[in-house]
This record gives structure tokens, C-alpha cells and sequence, in this order.
């Protein structure tokens, strides 16, 4: 597994404590690694920063065509190799300019963009993994299905970089060829899998654009009873509301079938309350509720921010 730097955020420190243990170690990783010093307790961000829906829309207007991806080129979906390539070394770039370092994890067919923000405590070897899939079905923007998730994880890099508190890291995936199988995160998980690297927890977002009946429920899909409880919980002091469902065939299966805790995050999409215009020419920029994705990044930064060591 490649390594990489680090996204952004706020918080503020006070006294010295131990965070709470979320999830376990990945697979062979054994018990929970302990550290040479207690991290220090901060705020977990709770409100809206003033970037985020500014931040949000540009976004989802250049990877869904309304606007240049780069100069002179617009793109119709993301996926065919070319615009594939282009929403790649867009990201790349997107996560360079938040502070990160980034690298491709290339499995041939493909290739995910992944960025690390280290953990601030020293000795800390868990990780925390965030991801969403970049690829859309073939004619189709993609607005929805996924540049949503794909926005909603920039922007949880941006908030998380300055929580001062990190008691993990943060592996921030935008997964290729989901569409088409999973492929890219079926490569990402099987990597580091093969490297036993401690993940004690998976959060991936899919399709975080549409709320027709503005209840502001998201569905937590196959997520641990510990899992579910943090969203719980995050989603009360948020302003959000989750529901526990059954849902695989999207990236967080490709870790749980190899034994990490993973869970997905979507609109509701097992109740119905779903966008109409997947996988159809009609997913485009104007399709996506504001008011709800941005929650949808709250939602995600508070749960993983938590994760981490803030209260």
C-alpha cells in the first residue's frame, strides 16, 4: 500500500484523554495498538463551514459536465478509459490542493486515487478508510450516482485535515469501475488485505443527492451494531436521521468480504426516496439537492471525526 498526506477541517484542543475505541484492528492486525501518549481531546465539527456549499457545487458541476473538468473538456459520463483518466487526474488534483499527497493505487484495468491524512499522535498505526466511486454508467453525468459521494469525501478531507486530535489515520479512496463490478474497490481491499493493514473501520457514499420528501434520512447500509450507533448518534447532533438497512452490490462489500467493519452511506434507497434519473441521461448537476449532500458531508466528517478521538 502506497502512502500518502493529508485533507481539512477545525476543531480545538483541551486536557489530555484517552479516545474511544471504534470498531478493531483489520484482519490479522491483533489488538488494538496503543500509543506512547494520550491525544488530545477536541470538538468534533458539527456546523456547516462557510466553504462547504460553495465547495460542494463546483464539484459536482465539473464532474457531471455542467462545467470544463479542464480547459476545453467537458465530460458527457465517466466511462470510457479517457474520462475516466481525466476524473482521475481531476481528483488528483482536487486532494493535492486541499494539502494532500496523492498517488494512484493502479490494479492494470484501472486505477483508484487514494490520499493519507496521518494520525497526530505518535506511534498510531490504525487506519480509518473514507471512499466513494468516480466512474458513472455509460451516458450518463453521474451527477447523483456518484459524483455526490465523490464531493461528500472531498469535502470530509477538507474538514478533517485541522481536528487536531487524530488518534488514526485517514485513507481518503475514489474508487474506479465501480459500475462495473466493484473492481476498484475489490483491488483496493484486496491490497490491503494482502498487507494486513489495521483498518478498524469503512465509510463509503453512494448517491447522497436526492431527498424528494426533505425528511433528511439517510440509510446506513450493512453497517456493525457499533457502526450504526456512532451514525446514530452523529446523525442527532447534525440534524439527520439514519436507518439500518441490508443493502450490498456498491464498494463498502468489497471490504466486508474480506472481515473489516465497513458501512455504507446513501439516500434512501431501499425506501424509494430515490433519484429516478440513475444510471439515465437526466442524472446532471441540476438533479441534486444542495441542503441534503451537504448534510450527507456533516453527517460523514462528525461520525469519522469521532472515530478519531474528537467528542
Amino acid at each position: 500500500m502506497v502512502a500518502i498526506l493529508a485533507a481539512a477541517g477545525v476543531a480545538a484542543c483541551g486536557d489530555s484523554v484517552m479516545p474511544a475505541t471504534v470498531g478493531g484492528p483489520g484482519p490479522d492486525a491483533g489488538a488494538d495498538a496503543t500509543t506512547d501518549a494520550a491525544p488530545a481531546i477536541c470538538d468534533a465539527p458539527v456546523t456547516a463551514p462557510p466553504w462547504l456549499d460553495a465547495f460542494l457545487a463546483d464539484q459536482i458541476a465539473k464532474l457531471a459536465g455542467a462545467q470544463d473538468i479542464a480547459p476545453g473538456v467537458r465530460l458527457s459520463d465517466r466511462a470510457t478509459p479517457e474520462r475516466r483518466q481525466a476524473a482521475r487526474t481531476y481528483l488528483s488534483d482536487q486532494l493535492s490542493s486541499i494539502g494532500l499527497a496523492t498517488t494512484l493505487d493502479d490494479y492494470g484495468q484501472g486505477a483508484n486515487v487514494v490520499a493519507e491524512l496521518a494520525s497526530t499522535t505518535d506511534g498510531a498505526t490504525e487506519w480509518i478508510v473514507i471512499g466513494a466511486h468516480f466512474d458513472s454508467e455509460g451516458g450518463s453525468p453521474g451527477a447523483n450516482d456518484n459524483a455526490t459521494g465523490v464531493a461528500a469525501v472531498l469535502a470530509v478531507a477538507r474538514a478533517l485535515k485541522d481536528v487536531p486530535c487524530r488518534s488514526r489515520g485517514v485513507m481518503f479512496v475514489m474508487f474506479d469501475q465501480e459500475e462495473v463490478g466493484l473492481v476498484g474497490s475489490n483491488a483496493f481491499a484486496k491490497r490491503v488485505r494482502a498487507a494486513a493493514t489495521p483498518i478498524v473501520a469503512v465509510h463509503t457514499v453512494d448517491q447522497v443527492g436526492w431527498d424528494a420528501d426533505n425528511d433528511r434520512t439517510f440509510e446506513i447500509e450493512l453497517p456493525t451494531p457499533a457502526l450504526f450507533a456512532e451514525y446514530q448518534a452523529s446523525a442527532t447532533v447534525v440534524g439527520a436521521k439514519v436507518v439500518e438497512t441490508k443493502t450490498t452490490g456498491t464498494d463498502h462489500q468489497a471490504f466486508r468480504t474480506r472481515g473489516y467493519e465497513a458501512a455504507g452511506v446513501t439516500e434512501e434507497y431501499v425506501a424509494g426516496d430515490t433519484s429516478p434519473h440513475r444510471h439515465l441521461p437526466g442524472d446532471t448537476s441540476s438533479t441534486v439537492q444542495a441542503e441534503y449532500l451537504a448534510l450527507a458531508a456533516r453527517l460523514v466528517t462528525h461520525v469519522v471525526a469521532r472515530e478519531l478521538g474528537a467528542q
